[in-house]
């Protein structure tokens, strides 16, 4: 088809493009955002979510982007009063049958929506650091909360359901404590404004302003009317209960930020509003409510009689208190407790609190009362005052009227009625009022007020009634509970910030799908476990002093509450596109009532769990598993509402074609599809990407591993880089996070195992060859590495053998170096890119299965070339295939392969001008019969202008690829674009190992060691244990206990490649980088682990660049890698100085003496082998995979 170059108008842009694009397509090329859920570049369009809709003038209807090309001239409006109506009904109508909770009902409960299943999820993977921070993120004085706080999120915990909610608060007073004990983490604070903000108040609403407000760069400063900062935090809550030196420790936090606080200095005395509004840029008003509530009686104002805070305040100031023996405090709610059990403290003989209802409408804390009680605080209930009796002077007792509760109200709550003619009377020699509290107006005079007296506010942008002017906190709300506070606080800076920045935004709750019709039957098959308890002192002995009350968990027990947690929520919602509409559209998730499905949440697969019920049937997850990955394991099953996508055959995931890609996950739009993160504790975060080179084959697949503190949760495709990942690139992380991992070196003597440090094992190794080398002479050391190593550890490796004088230094995944024999250098003869240039591709072995992202390269390049594919076995490639050749495992077809293109398709005259050894080749295939099968790839082959070999180093002989390769020579398909021969290698640096030297077949250096030439061996992240059989090796470097390792003299522990940087060079001779992830667990990462052993020889390496500088000069092909070496995109080897290196090898000759290829041959019968791991890593997930029946 024809491709023409058209205009488009969308949202009056003019836009010159092609008419094979959407409109869809058109607008992202061009950065203008149009709604979708259900495209993929990938796929093909299919227009199922309907919010890619948009009016094209002169269309009466509207249309979908995503489905329709436009014409030369189209006018396009994607943002109209009609589209965005359109797409507000899709997302109602979406919302309508998608079950779950966008946030766990924790978080929607707590006023400042802290992410409490964050910090929670945290502890239990044992980040401390990162839920201190995540914390932080919302409360900035998370130890004091943490003690304070009466925790609403409790009480909605699910957790609920089957025992007793999780312990949220003493979990955030766990790592407030850890942080306190640390420091105080101070988050970062963006460059100055130049803006001045003053905040009024340092109370929990003043703090939280001023902690968010300095992030973003203002310079902000606190007036306090007290003499220290805190407000009811260090004045309304006991010693016993928040120590004031923690509180100190965590305001001081503000300080470090730039804040200042300026104490004793009271609005409308010290300075006053108008001074304020000229001085800043902006204030907020956040002054508290200080005043008690009266009782409302006949005689309260006589002395004897004080408010609750008053009474608090004067406590914690060590005021003088007229006490006496006899106290009375009037309340139900915490401050009444606070005021009860602090008169006990201050030596009352009695203290009894007075209560109109009874003990279950108390508004106190269960455990407040609880714990009064068992200090031997008296309750009355259903009394309420009528008059405080005195002697003139001071009150002495109080008259209460009898009540009883009423009939229930429509809210089922029973109001107190009095019982005519019944009174009691206390005596009391102080009598507190904690009735509740009230704001004192009388220092914002100029602002207006509500009848409450709080000062009167937009409750969505926190302005009052003068400009500049914001006010919240208790200020604006009455009383509320301290994280409220900090809430309004927090919520007020965005505000401000805004403001100040030259456009009020206004606060907005946002809109979560919420399920509310879970039961405990929901819950049975949950295990029931303990509630982990803080420690509290015994009553009696807490009650004569205003010590801590409770001991903070211990790490044991907050690891255990932690993991306590049912992980509710949405596991995918940071990376969730519906809710990403949501919220854009305020849509009201309820608006459309009617039958919701409720499926089961589906687990059976290890890696990939399926919630039906948050589907929305976009059809991506099928799609792409058959369209991109040639798969056909997902499918759609029923029609219309009842529609659902299941695994073929209504299989178990697992037991289904399904290869453990993950590609379904990556695509899907919502939470319907999520994969387990590689940790104990499953947790939605917002992780930090790093880009980095997968550690497995040598394909080279770039991933993105996502990482919390020094955990890493996922490796995902770089969807900037192809987007593909298979199986082990996906989900074979597990073992940098393992518990069995390898931490500390050991040396074995005898029976006795003693751990040592790496300095002393290194130390050890390098004695223990020097010995063998000085005693046994030259090639008595063997070294065995897996090719996981970077570039740069390979040449220090490499050193070490030169060093100790042994030729003797290989893998077990090299193998006899064919390439090499025929074109003079063992690398693949062109790029991956050039397989969607030639016309014929030939795959060889179990590409497919052993390496499926290049597999899915080449599915894609059969578009338009011919693919063959040749195994002794079913492949996948069969199905992509235009031909396919199962064939016996016998080198006799090669061998008629070669026959008939030398007798039918080459010019011998031709051959000799650029081969040697082409008539001892001939000679060779001579005795072969030439099948049918044989003449028809032969035709093809020579036939084709450009053809390119893929051949799976895994499962194809050394004599096999020198045939391929012979056959590539004499026909000329190699040394020029688009055709050569592309050798997928078995493991990530390969390739790399070989241009370092490190070339020797493993299985050579073992015969070697098993016939006595090779005195010591050292083994580094190979398991050759089925190898080796009795033979014990010097020292083993590796991650895992292997078998190997059990053997060995000397163990090291190895980092992970997450944990490392450095290069590698993937099969098509590409440089990659690798970059660090997390911090190594074991303290140390490889590359300065061998250059501390290089370094133990005598080998003088001082760091990376001192490495690759040496590489640079003495590895011919990597001359320029020191140059290219901080941007290595596109750079490949052979890689002249300041240059981006040679795709294509061969083009002026081969790396031979005379420019000629040696054409090779061995006398082999087979042509296939059976790919076996002897990697460390590879292993120990290929038995994960086996163990769980995962086809990968």
């Amino acid at each position: 088809m024809k491709v023409s170059l058209i205009r488009v108008n969308i949202n009056n842009r003019e836009i010159v493009t092609t008419d094979d694009k959407t409109i869809l397509q058109i607008a992202l090329e061009n950065g203008i955002d149009i709604p979708n859920l259900c495209y993929n570049q990938k796929t093909k369009p299919y227009g199922s979510c309907g919010l890619c809709v948009v009016e094209v003038e002169g269309s009466p209807k509207l249309v979908r982007a995503c489905s329709t090309y436009p014409a030369d001239g189209m006018i396009v409006r994607t943002d109209t009063k009609r589209t965005i109506a359109a797409r507000k009904t899709a997302l109602e109508l979406l919302s309508s049958d998608h079950r779950g909770d966008c946030r766990p009902p924790c978080v929607n409960a707590c006023p400042a929506h802290t992410d409490c299943q964050g910090y929670v999820g945290l502890i239990a993977n044992g980040e401390y650091d990162e839920a201190i921070k995540l914390v932080k993120k919302v409360i900035p004085l998370p130890a004091s909360i943490g003690r304070v706080c009466p925790h609403p999120c409790e009480s909605e915990c699910r957790r609920g359901m089957v025992d007793k909610p999780i312990a949220i608060a003493d979990l955030k007073r766990y790592i407030g404590e850890i942080d306190v004990k640390k420091g105080t983490f101070v988050p970062e604070v963006k460059p100055s404004t130049g803006k001045k903000v003053a905040i009024v108040g340092a109370g929990p609403a003043g703090i939280s302003c001023a902690y968010f407000l300095s992030q973003e760069g203002h310079e902000v400063v606190i007036y306090e009317a007290q003499a220290y900062p805190g407000g009811m935090l260090r004045y309304g809550i006991p010693q016993y209960r928040l120590p004031k030196e923690l509180l100190d420790a965590e305001i001081n936090t503000l300080n470090k930020m730039g804040v200042e606080i300026i104490c004793n200095t009271k609005l409308g005395e010290d300075i006053t509003l108008s001074y304020l509004k000229k001085t800043y840029d902006a204030v907020f008003i956040a002054i508290g409510a200080w005043a008690s509530m009266p009782i409302g009686c006949e005689g309260q104002d006589m002395e004897g009689v004080i408010g609750g805070i008053e009474f608090l305040r004067k406590a914690t100031l060590s005021e003088p208190i007229y006490l006496g023996e006899k106290v009375v405090v009037i309340g139900g709610g915490n401050t009444a407790m606070d005021v009860a059990r602090t008169a006990v403290r201050l030596g009352a003989k009695s203290v009894q609190v007075l209560y109109r209802r009874t003990k279950e409408e108390m508004p106190a804390e269960e455990i407040e009362v609880k714990e009064a009680e068992e200090e031997g605080v008296e309750f009355k209930f259903l009394v309420a005052p009528i008059e405080i009796i005195g002697d003139g002077k001071r009150a002495k007792a109080i008259r209460c009227q009898k009540m009883k509760l009423g009939e229930p109200d429509k809210s089922g709550r029973r109001s107190p009625i009095p019982i005519e003619g019944e009174e009691i009377t206390f005596e009391a020699d102080l009598i507190v009022s904690a009735i509740g509290q009230r704001v004192n107006p009388e220092c914002v005079k100029e602002l207006e007020t509500t009848k409450r007296g709080t000062i009167l506010v937009n409750s969505n942008t926190f302005e009052t009634s003068m400009e500049g002017i914001f006010a919240g906190g208790e200020a604006s709300t009455g009383p509320k509970i301290a994280i409220e506070a900090i809430a309004q606080g927090k919520n007020a800076a965005h505000v401000i910030d805004s403001y100040l920045n030259g456009c009020l935004v206004s606060v907005k709750n946002p809109c979560y799908i919420v399920q509310d019709d879970l039961k405990e039957e929901d819950f049975k098959d949950r295990e029931k476990q303990e509630r982990q308890e803080q420690y509290v002192i015994k009553g009696e002995e807490r009650k004569i002093s205003f010590r801590p009350i409770s001991n903070a968990l211990t790490e044991e027990q907050a690891l255990k509450e932690a993991s306590r947690c049912l992980e509710c929520g949405c596991h995918d919602y940071f990376e969730c596109r519906l809710i990403n509409y949501i919220q854009k559209y305020d849509i009201k998730v309820d608006k459309i009532k009617g039958e919701k499905h409720k499926r089961d949440i589906n687990k059976t697969h290890p890696f990939i769990v399926r919630n039906p019920d948050k589907c929305i049937l976009c059809g991506l997850c099928y799609r792409t598993c058959e369209e991109v990955m040639g798969i056909t394991a997902l499918g759609l099953k029923g029609r219309g509402f009842d529609s659902v996508v299941i695994p073929e055959f209504n299989l178990p995931l697992n037991e289904s074609s399904c290869i453990s890609c993950g590609q379904c996950v990556d695509v899907c739009p919502t939470g319907a599809l999520i994969d387990t993160a590689s940790v104990k504790k499953q947790v939605p975060v917002e992780f930090n990407n790093t880009k980095s080179v997968c550690s497995y084959c040598g394909a080279g697949c770039e991933v993105v591993y996502q990482s919390k503190g020094d955990l890493v949760f996922k490796s995902l495709p770089d969807k900037e880089k192809g987007g593909i990942l298979c199986a082990k690139g996906r989900f074979g992380i597990e073992h940098i996070n393992s518990d069995e991992r390898l931490k500390t070196p050991f040396v074995v003597s005898g029976d006795i195992k003693s751990e040592v440090t790496f300095d002393e094992a290194l130390s050890l190794i390098s004695k223990k060859a020097k010995l063998i080398e000085g005693q046994y002479g030259k090639d008595s050391i063997g070294i065995l590495v897996s090719p996981k190593f970077t570039n740069e550890e390979a040449y220090i490796i490499r050193k070490i053998a030169e060093k100790l004088n042994t030729k003797y230094v290989g893998s077990m995944a090299i193998k006899g170096g064919a390439l090499e024999k025929v074109f003079g250098y063992n690398a693949s003869t062109n790029s991956y890119d050039e397989l969607y240039s030639t016309e014929l591709i030939i795959s060889f072995g179990n590409v497919a299965e052993n390496h499926p992202v290049p597999a899915v390269r080449i599915k894609d390049a059969s578009k338009k070339a011919k693919l063959i594919s040749i195994c002794d076995k079913y492949t996948r490639m069969n199905e992509w295939a235009h031909y396919s050749y199962k064939v016996d495992n016998n080198i006799d077809f090669l061998k008629g392969f070669l026959k008939a293109l030398i007798e039918n398709h080459v010019d011998e005259n031709e051959v000799i001008k650029t081969c040697n050894n082409f008539y001892e080749l001939k000679n060779f295939v001579s005795d072969v019969k030439i099948s049918e099968d044989n003449k028809r790839l032969a035709k093809m082959y020579a036939e084709a202008k450009k053809a390119i070999i893929v051949v799976d180093e895994d499962t194809i002989t050394d004599a096999a690829l020198c045939l391929l390769a012979d056959a590539a020579a004499i026909c000329r398909k190699v040394g020029k674009p688009h055709s050569g021969i592309i050798i997928i290698r078995s493991k990530a640096n390969s390739q790399g190992f070989i241009d370092m030297g490190i070339k020797m077949s493993g299985k050579a250096i073992l015969e070697k060691a098993k016939s006595g030439e090779i005195k010591g061996l050292i083994v580094f992240g190979e398991d050759v244990s089925d190898e080796l059989k009795d033979l014990k090796p010097l020292a083993v470097f590796d991650l895992l206990m292997t078998d190997t390792a059990k053997n060995s003299n000397i163990v090291v522990p190895l980092s992970a490649s997450a944990e490392g940087y450095g290069t590698y060079t993937r099969s098509d001779r590409k440089v990659q980088a690798l970059s660090r992830a997390v911090e190594s667990a074991i303290g140390i990462d490889n590359f300065n682990i061998l250059l501390k052993l290089s370094n133990k020889f005598g080998i003088e390496l001082k760091d990376m660049k001192d490495v690759v500088e040496n590489i640079s000069k003495e590895i011919i092909n990597y001359k320029g890698l020191n140059k290219a070496y901080n941007n290595l995109e596109n750079v490949y080897v052979p890689l002249p100085m300041n240059f981006k290196g040679v795709q294509v090898l061969y083009t002026e000759g081969f790396e031979t003496e005379d420019k000629k290829a040696d054409l090779n041959f061995e006398e082999s019968n087979s042509m296939f082998l059976e790919k076996k791991l002897y990697d460390t890593v590879e292993k120990d997930f290929d038995e994960f995979t086996k163990k769980n029946g995962i086809n990968i």
